[in-house]
């Protein structure tokens, strides 16, 4: 098979992570990259022995195979509209777009030109989310009865929140909607499209600009589970957690440091006279030496999340794989984040209209 030819458009952070991947993409070789700021492009062309630095956008697209967007998303749809047109596959970092309509209009573009899209729904990729989707088919815990995410972060934890100058802070519920796609293709993953049942968005006086709403909670339902996320800007734990429970039991995650633990032991009295927490700690405590292992190996190699989400585009391009984010998955993450970044920025403005006016009587 011939290789196939890719160009990265956005040079910014994110990029290294995606020219890491290609770099290491058997079929694929980076053709060239683009970025309105000609310096951060030569940056990138250079780290990565890259022969092209394009000037034009469109020239790019015709010129590769794949576009690989770093962009921020207020840029997506454009870019992604130009690429599908000329039959270009996509990969797209999250979130793929703010409008549910300019999805709609993708859609039907998508479905007449016959590209391959992926979104960077990356935290699918995590050794430990990897794992805990397989306990879960195997039955380990029964079936799936809820779904919790949480998202507890602060200015001292997360750069998104300083300042008042990154482009989350524009987004539908600012620094939010950036994370919010993660909660969603979870939730679908695991559980299935639950609907969003109810939001509800705390402004209190310590909310940074990138996040007004600095308290937030969103449920969802279907007929036999629920799901919740949390999001707080006021915690310094910085907790990034998905814990699944199912009807036999429950699994935890926690996804910085990229570990699973998993509880189907039944009660009993021996164990409530030992402590349920010390019995789980022990069987946890099993688990970690190879599961700390693995990760360590990993680290070494530079295995990312974001390495093998595009090795999993390339072998569904090549004939030998699914797509690593089907459609029905992107739909149910853009259509659920419009919904919910409205209603937090809904909320807020509504919260600051309630205020009452300083120095009027």
């Amino acid at each position: 098979m011939s290789q196939l030819s890719v160009g990265i458009v956005g040079c910014g952070l994110i990029s290294e992570a995606h020219l890491k991947a290609w770099s290491t993409t058997d079929g694929f070789t980076i053709k060239g990259v683009f970025d309105t700021n000609a310096e951060q492009a030569q940056k990138r062309a250079k780290q990565f022995d890259v022969a092209n630095i394009y000037t034009d956008l469109d020239q790019l697209i015709a010129n590769c195979d794949v576009v690989d967007v770093c962009t921020p998303p207020a840029t997506h749809a454009m870019i992604a509209e130009k690429a599908i047109a000329a039959k270009r596959h996509l990969v797209m970092e999250k979130p793929m777009v703010t409008d549910a309509a300019d999805w709609t209009r993708m859609t039907d573009l998508i479905a007449k030109s016959g590209t391959k899209i992926a979104v960077i729904h990356n935290i699918k990729f995590l050794h430990s989310v990897r794992q805990a989707k397989q306990w879960v088919d195997e039955g380990r815990i029964g079936k799936v009865i809820r779904v919790q995410r949480e998202f507890l972060t602060s200015a001292t934890n997360d750069r998104m929140l300083v300042g008042d100058k990154h482009w989350s802070h524009k987004l539908p519920g600012g620094r939010w909607f950036e994370t919010l796609p993660h909660e969603l293709y979870l939730t679908h993953w695991f559980a299935g499209p639950l609907e969003v049942d109810h939001v509800t968005a705390i402004s209190t006086p310590n909310a940074p600009s990138g996040a007004p709403a600095d308290e937030v909670m969103v449920s969802l339902r279907g007929a036999s589970c629920i799901a919740s996320f949390h999001f707080s800007a006021n915690c310094e734990q910085n907790r990034r957690m998905l814990i699944l429970t199912g009807t036999h039991g429950h699994i935890t995650v926690d996804l910085l440091s990229d570990f699973a633990s998993i509880t189907t032991a039944k009660d009993s009295k021996w164990k409530r006279a030992v402590g349920a927490p010390i019995v789980q700690a022990g069987q946890t405590i099993l688990r970690s030496a190879p599961d700390r292992s693995r990760y360590g190996v990993q680290h070494l190699r530079g295995d990312s999340p974001h390495q093998r989400i595009i090795h999993s585009l390339a072998k569904a391009l090549q004939g030998k794989g699914e797509d690593p984010t089907p459609i029905a998955e992107v739909d149910y993450v853009v259509r659920n984040c419009e919904l919910i970044g409205r209603e937090i920025d809904r909320q807020v403005a509504a919260a600051r209209a309630a205020q009452p006016a300083h120095g009027i009587k």
